[in-house]
């Protein structure tokens, strides 16, 4: 069939405003991203304190015993390799 009959043409219509916006959207983000090169560096000491303070408190990275969670992780790795084999 033709790809000029009026069905394909109204079928087509939104992927090409579709390929617009994403080429406005990758152009703006993208290709001009030197306008936010010229903002002050970040200074990020306090955050860096705040995290070592939160560390020092709670040790997170230190296993203790009866610590409990919010949410548990399930092992899914284990349980697969247990389904395969």
């Amino acid at each position: 069939g033709s790809n000029r009959t009026v069905d394909r043409i109204i079928l087509e219509s939104p992927l090409v405003q579709v390929y617009r916006n994403l080429h406005t959207t990758i152009a703006r983000n993208f290709l001009h991203s030197h306008l936010s090169t010229r903002h002050a560096e970040v200074d990020m000491t306090k955050t860096f304190e705040e995290v070592c303070q939160g560390m020092t408190k709670h040790s997170p990275h230190i296993v203790q015993m009866g610590r409990k969670s919010k949410c548990t992780i399930p092992d899914l790795i284990s349980k697969g390799i247990g389904l395969v084999n």
